[in-house]
């Protein structure tokens, strides 16, 4: 059985692909912060670890196939200590621990924070370094970068792009799904790609990034 590690596995976007990756029949093993958490998590079917990127997370860590790295600063946190320190230790553990697959989900904007609105600049431009880290690692890597994060019912309907979108949002429960449809899927592999709501079924949409290079063409 496939095992992963889930950093940020009680977050909004995190719990999701829990839930997914055990739905999948995947081991799943999940990062939180605190007790409580651990108990949803591990009554969703999870093994919870207690730990932060700041801190202990190795012992889940190790033995596992993949990673996946849900984490976020959010409206109220640091963004450099968390989508860029902390997600670059997470991936350099990994690397140590030769850990071969690491997802990474990440934000549209990161490659054109200038255009996005200013509050979000010093999130984009924090996560971004923590990308160029992951591209260079040596690790089979996936950076999903999802639109505007929305609580609405999956629509399994999306548009993924090489290129940078200009706007949009999307479904939690829908970046969930592309998260761990990634895993199994070739053509998510070593690619970075923006992710909104749009009219073409998940699967297909993910399997036609590797007929489309980084202009969209």
């Amino acid at each position: 059985m496939t095992t992963v590690f889930v950093a940020g596995a009680h977050g909004q976007t995190g719990g999701r692909i829990v839930r997914e990756l055990v739905k999948a029949g995947y081991d799943v093993r999940g990062l939180v912060r605190s007790d409580d958490h651990k108990r949803d998590v591990e009554a969703a079917g999870a093994t919870g670890y207690l730990g932060d990127l700041s801190e202990s997370f190795s012992d889940g860590l190790k033995g596992a196939d993949i990673v996946v790295c849900a984490v976020g600063a959010g409206a109220k946190g640091d963004p450099e200590h968390v989508d860029h320190v902390g997600t670059v230790r997470l991936i350099e553990q990994c690397v140590l621990d030769k850990i071969p697959r690491f997802v990474l989900i990440s934000s549209m904007g990161t490659m054109n924070p200038d255009d996005m609105p200013p509050f979000l600049k010093p999130f984009l431009i924090a996560k971004r370094k923590a990308e160029k880290v992951l591209e260079e690692s040596g690790m089979t890597y996936t950076i999903i970068r999802p639109g505007g994060l929305t609580n609405d019912p999956a629509v399994g309907s999306v548009t993924a792009s090489l290129r940078t979108l200009g706007s949009g949002r999307i479904s939690r429960d829908d970046v969930a799904s592309a998260a761990v449809l990634a895993l199994s899927m070739n053509e998510t592999r070593n690619r970075s790609f923006d992710l909104i709501q749009g009219s073409e079924p998940l699967e297909a949409a993910l399997q036609n990034l590797s007929h489309t290079d980084e202009d969209g063409k």
